[in-house]
């Protein structure tokens, strides 16, 4: 008889773990959902050109000149080349950007999506572009957006 006891209470149990399971997952489930129709795109934000640029150099040494002074002169041992960079334009502007290729991966893609949403170009400090460029100045009003998370 002890067994049937503990099948009894094992069913019990079942059944309401599958009760508080179900309905925790009803409650999961959205009210809404978006269904976006790319075919019918009514607005396009300004483009930007992404690509490589090799822009020369040419060392220079530092040179004291007198107390406390110093010069930036061209050396004969100095070498030449090219660096790469990343080179943003922005053809309705006309403005052109330049970003070191050492610029960290994720900050380059929030520098990249910052400046596509808010319409405005990259520019020094990083920190300061980030805080100021707002999306307001482009956004649908009828669309409600928290701007300053």
């Amino acid at each position: 008889m002890k067994r049937m006891d503990f099948r009894y209470f094992f069913g019990f149990l079942l059944i309401i773990f599958a009760v508080s399971t179900c309905k925790t997952q009803k409650e999961l489930v959205p009210t809404q959902v978006r269904q976006l129709k790319p075919a019918q795109v009514w607005s396009y934000h300004s483009p930007v050109e992404v690509s490589i640029a090799w822009i020369p150099y040419e060392n220079r040494s530092v040179v004291r000149t007198s107390d406390d002074e110093w010069a930036v002169v061209k050396s004969d041992s100095a070498g030449k080349g090219s660096v790469p960079v990343i080179l943003i334009k922005y053809p309705e502007t006309g403005d052109t950007v330049y970003i070191e290729m050492n610029t960290r991966n994720e900050m380059l893609g929030q520098l990249m999506k910052h400046s596509l949403m808010t319409q405005e170009p990259i520019r020094q400090p990083y920190g300061e572009f980030i805080k100021t460029a707002s999306c307001t100045k482009c956004h649908p009003s009828d669309v409600p957006v928290e701007f300053n998370r």
